[in-house]
């Protein structure tokens, strides 16, 4: 199935069973990744008096309760209203859009390696991604950025983040970002930020701009496979209608033809 779109006065046609997803799926039942060491997310059947949620002996449904971190332990896309006092929903700021995007793969490197800026104390082992590295793969005005660390192994369906694996972006690759005109921006680690700025998330106000109107989003968590070379695809971002700052979210790459 192949759908037709325009955009900047030209027309593209996207081939919709070439969808991958990028979202790491949500084991209840299993391993998943984690940030800050938090509780796993749970899923337990519904008791309510003498109904049980869950099918037995042919009987029953399945009712299952739902206890997990959005931001911490699985796929998710958020809004400015992650770091402002605003009420900004994720549901209000994502649109069912199609987005033009480019895939880049960088390799982060150690802090001692480069001479770009952070606005908190970092250590000469922390790896870091830079300007520098992004510019190499894009330089053009794209919607939609999607980064993916190497190397890039499938561990990250399951790692445990912590301050020595947690690479971060420097002050003037966000601004970098910015300038590129990103609005929506997918990566493969939990946050964008150092592990711990001091709850700071400067690089999360330096994206957003904390200004409205706010349209962009940042998708966390997400797992790129090696079976997308880096360029450009076309992105749709599924989420569930949640009146939060970030919801549980199904990244969507795209192959397509300029016609």
């Amino acid at each position: 199935m192949k759908l037709t779109l325009s955009k900047n006065s030209k027309s593209y046609e996207v081939d919709l069973n070439s969808a991958t997803s990028l979202a790491i799926p949500y084991n209840y039942n299993g391993e998943q990744p984690n940030f800050y060491n938090v509780p796993k997310g749970e899923a337990s059947p519904l008791l309510l008096g003498s109904f049980t949620g869950k099918v037995k002996n042919g009987l029953g449904c399945n009712v299952m309760v739902l206890n997990q971190n959005v931001h911490c332990t699985g796929t998710h896309t958020e809004c400015a209203g992650h770091i402002l006092e605003d009420d900004i929903f994720i549901h209000d700021v994502l649109t069912p859009e199609f987005i033009l995007t480019h895939l880049i793969s960088v390799s982060p490197i150690h802090w001692s390696e480069t001479k770009e800026r952070y606005h908190c104390n970092v250590q000469e082992n922390d790896r870091v991604i830079t300007r520098e590295m992004i510019k190499e793969h894009v330089t053009h005005s794209i919607d939609g950025l999607v980064l993916r660390t190497l190397p890039n192994s499938e561990d990250k369906l399951t790692r445990k983040y912590h301050t020595r694996n947690t690479p971060f972006f420097t002050t003037e690759a966000i601004h970098f970002i910015n300038d590129l005109g990103v609005i929506h921006w997918v990566v493969d680690s939990p946050t964008v930020d150092k592990y711990d700025d001091g709850g700071r998330l400067g690089n999360h106000h330096l994206f957003f701009e904390k200004k409205a109107p706010y349209k962009k989003t940042i998708t966390e968590f997400a797992y790129i496979p090696d079976t997308l070379k880096d360029g450009q695809f076309f992105m749709k971002i599924e989420i569930p209608p949640m009146q939060l700052d970030a919801a549980p979210s199904r990244p969507f790459l795209f192959n397509f033809l300029e016609i």
